[in-house]
Order: C-alpha cells, then sequence, then structure tokens
C-alpha cells in the first residue's frame, strides 16, 4: 500500500459525510441519551487534557448510551491506568472498555493508514442501504477496527462487521455494539436482567484475527 493514497485518504476522512451524503436515518439513542453521552465525552476529555497534554492527544474516547471506550497509544503503562482511573470519574458511566496499548509513539505513517482503514469502514456502511449508519461509531487504532453502537438486529451487525473485514490492511475487528433489544442497554452493572432477550448480542466482544 502506498503512502500518498493513504495520506490522501485520512487528510479527507473528516469531510466524509458531506462527499458521500447526509444519512437521513434516526438514530436509535434516544435525544437526552445522546445529549448525556456528549457531556460525558465533553466532561472526559478535559479531564484527560487536564491530567496530560499528552494524554489527551493519544487517547481516543467513544461513549455510547454510559459505555466509554477508549483506545490509543500510550509510552507509559502508567498512563493506561490513569486513562482508565479518569473515565470512571466522568458523569453517568457505567462501563468503561480500555483497549489503549502501551506502545512507541506511533510514526505519520501508522496514524495514516489507520486513519484510512477507518473512512473505508464508514465508506462502506454508510453506502449500505441496509445499515442504519448514524447508529455506529467506527474506531481504527493499530490497524484494529473496533465496532461500536447500537445494531438493529443480527443481520444487520453481520453487514457491518462483513464490511470492516473487507478493508485491507486490518488487522483485526473487534464488536462492542449491542443489538437494540439487548437488556444491557437499560441496565447498570450489578442489575438483574429480569428478561434476557434470545436475539441480545453475546457478553463477551467478538473478535477475529487477520
Amino acid at each position: 500500500m502506498k503512502l500518498l493514497p493513504i495520506i490522501l485518504a485520512a487528510a479527507l476522512s473528516l469531510n466524509l459525510t458531506a462527499c458521500v451524503g447526509v444519512s437521513l436515518n434516526t438514530e436509535e439513542r434516544s435525544f437526552s441519551s445522546a445529549v448525556g453521552d456528549f457531556n460525558t465525552r465533553t466532561e472526559l476529555n478535559a479531564r484527560l487534557l487536564a491530567e496530560s497534554a499528552s494524554l489527551f492527544a493519544n487517547v481516543s474516547t467513544s461513549v455510547i448510551e454510559g459505555r466509554v471506550h477508549l483506545s490509543g497509544n500510550v509510552t507509559r503503562a502508567e498512563d493506561r491506568l490513569t486513562a482508565t482511573r479518569i473515565a470512571w470519574a466522568a458523569p453517568n458511566v457505567k462501563e468503561v472498555t480500555n483497549n489503549i496499548e502501551v506502545t512507541a509513539e506511533p510514526d505519520l505513517l501508522d496514524t495514516a493508514r489507520d486513519r484510512w482503514i477507518n473512512t473505508q469502514v464508514r465508506t462502506r456502511i454508510l453506502t449500505d442501504g441496509a445499515i442504519k449508519d448514524i447508529n455506529y461509531t467506527i474506531d481504527t487504532q493499530n490497524r484494529t477496527i473496533y465496532i461500536l453502537g447500537i445494531a438493529q438486529d443480527q443481520g444487520e451487525l453481520d453487514r457491518v462487521l462483513a464490511h470492516a473485514r473487507s478493508v485491507p490492511g486490518a488487522r483485526r475487528v473487534v464488536n462492542y455494539a449491542l443489538l437494540k433489544d439487548d437488556p444491557r442497554r437499560h441496565t447498570w452493572p450489578g442489575e438483574d436482567l429480569n428478561t434476557p432477550v434470545a436475539s441480545a448480542a453475546p457478553a463477551a466482544e467478538q473478535t477475529e484475527h487477520y
């Protein structure tokens, strides 16, 4: 894979939605939940920045219905633990998943490749009429694609995962998306799930290696 196409795709990634088209789908999260997630992520990022400019720059955050996902690269193991502590301290957080890796600082090519992969996944999802793309967040770090969000059903989720697997250069795909009827969406850790739904996704994330 040549460097120039990767860098160009990465540079265009922020304008992808405008280029491909604006989704007319309705988000599965309620308005109040979406606002709450926005406020949680804003507070989380502010706390990361207050702790360290480097930590803020190197850690990527996503929040969906109070479930926080952390990814990125840090050079010290203690920074990874600090990010977890800060995430739990943010308001309305009911789960934290930490996929931050302790590595050397990534070079320009690594960063550009991740953005290129992320753009490719997002493009495939946006242009698939059978997927409500607004419900998904895609995060790529170190050629690992993380799928987060709320799926309408298992069929839709399978399509999303298939698109992610089809992108050249991806090392693995990790799924954290839940089905919309999964009872875990409306409970906090430790609460009883009174009526489990048969179609709910497995509790553990699905990981595929390449």
